[in-house]
């Protein structure tokens, strides 16, 4: 055909009929592919780190976890320029968040799980210990997540039915101070759909919306590796995260010991990525189990023990840090913690996962790709000289994506997302509460 031709190619008509019927399966299908992922608001993305606090001690620390960082610090006389030397993190980034006013953690898990003890009085401290944190404390930016203990214990319905309603008493339910809660060990999908119709009973009971009580759930075992797409489906309309729990996951396949880069763990997270990604939910890294405490304690310390204290620390940084890293480039929104110094190092990963530097750059090349679109052209080169490479409605994708994530984790204005069509208005007005 002349490439001058003035005819434009159209479907003919002995094929009428046939494209008739064709276009009458399309609604459905794509009826289904939007069932089979989540609209998840945006503020649920702002996940980076994870922060796990007993519910039974004083888990309104955690809220404001950066709060300590300095003191602690202090205490070991450990400088922003100590951490930048050991782990390799960015001075900006470091000494920026040691520094900055916003002390708040991203997402807080109160816990009345595996830090409690298995006695009534402990599960009572708990309850008690949860509800008094969700309703008078101020979590600002702080998503406020609550996990009850499994499905093994009965514990788990008390937990619930306890928890949930004494932390709406006297709000509305637009003021209702739970965001959602942590599911542990599950293994199979027809536990995640009772876990869903208990927590619908209790909306409905409070007055809440459907599916105002979100939900994440932690992958611990092959069982729950093996369904995880089936895990998915059940809670879909609810879901908010897919959390990888290594440890319960090296106990129940004999893994010699609890290494966080073993294959098999690596493959893990390979699927639990690949899942999270499919149905639009953030994939949660597992905690790293060398914390940041001291060899020595006391007051009379030599200097040769207060230095093997600074240096298993600063070690312990490192290693949350490389962690952090590793779970990054394989694709995961956010880590769990369980210290502040973890929370700063897993934070500092996760700030640097997407630099000014990066957010420029994309911005410019999104503006690139748009006007190529509009003069015509589908696809362009983009990027400078070894760094150029062809960009198409696929790339610029991708570029929306990070943005996207950028905006949530407050590294992006909000306006300039809104103004990109990376975000809604809508959006922007959860992201400004």
């Amino acid at each position: 055909m002349s490439s001058d031709t003035e005819n434009n190619i159209e479907v003919p008509p002995t094929f009428k009929d046939l494209s008739e019927k064709a276009l009458t399966g399309r609604p459905e299908l794509l009826q289904q592919r939007a069932e089979r992922s989540t609209d998840l608001p945006l503020r649920y993305w702002n996940q980076q780190a994870q922060f796990t606090t007993p519910a039974s001690g004083t888990p309104e620390k955690a809220i404001k976890g950066l709060t300590s960082v300095v003191k602690i610090l202090d205490r070991f006389e450990i400088s922003g320029d100590d951490i930048v030397e050991r782990t390799g993190a960015p001075s900006d980034v470091i000494n920026g968040l040691i520094n900055q006013d916003n002390r708040h953690s991203p997402f807080v898990m109160v816990d009345a799980e595996d830090a409690v003890a298995f006695t009534d009085e402990s599960s009572q401290r708990a309850r008690n210990g949860a509800v008094r944190v969700f309703t008078e404390e101020d979590w600002g930016t702080t998503l406020p997540f609550f996990r009850p203990s499994g499905l093994q214990l009965q514990s788990c319905v008390d937990d619930l039915m306890s928890v949930l309603p004494h932390a709406v008493a006297g709000r509305s339910p637009e003021e209702f101070p739970i965001a959602g809660i942590v599911w542990p060990k599950t293994e199979h999908p027809e536990e995640l759909e009772w876990v869903c119709s208990v927590l619908l009973d209790i909306e409905k009971k409070l007055g809440l919306e459907e599916n105002q009580i979100k939900l994440e759930f932690l992958v611990e075992s092959g069982h729950g590796l093996s369904q995880l797409k089936e895990l998915t489906q059940v809670c879909i309309q609810r879901l908010a995260g897919i959390i990888w729990g290594i440890a319960d996951y090296s106990a129940d396949t004999n893994l010699p010991s609890i290494e966080n880069a073993h294959p098999l763990c690596d493959w893990a997270r390979y699927e639990i990525v690949n899942v999270a990604g499919a149905v639009n939910v953030p994939a949660i890294d597992n905690m790293t189990l060398m914390y940041p405490t001291p060899i020595h304690r006391g007051a009379d310390l030599s200097d040769k023990q207060q230095q093997e204290n600074k240096d298993k620390i600063l070690d312990a940084l490192k290693e949350v840090y490389d962690d952090a890293l590793h779970g990054i480039y394989l694709g995961m929104s956010g880590k769990w913690v369980g210290h502040p110094l973890q929370l700063l190092m897993v934070m500092a990963a996760y700030r640097n996962a997407i630099p000014q530097a990066q957010i420029e750059k994309d911005l410019k090349e999104i503006d690139a790709y748009t006007q190529s679109v509009e003069g015509g052209a589908g696809a362009t080169m983009l990027g400078d000289g070894r760094q150029q490479y062809m960009a198409d409605r696929a790339t610029d994708r991708h570029l929306r994506a990070r943005l996207r994530r950028a905006t949530a984790w407050g590294a992006l204005p909000t306006q300039k997302a809104v103004d990109l069509g990376i975000i809604s208005a809508a959006e922007q007005s959860q992201l400004e509460l």
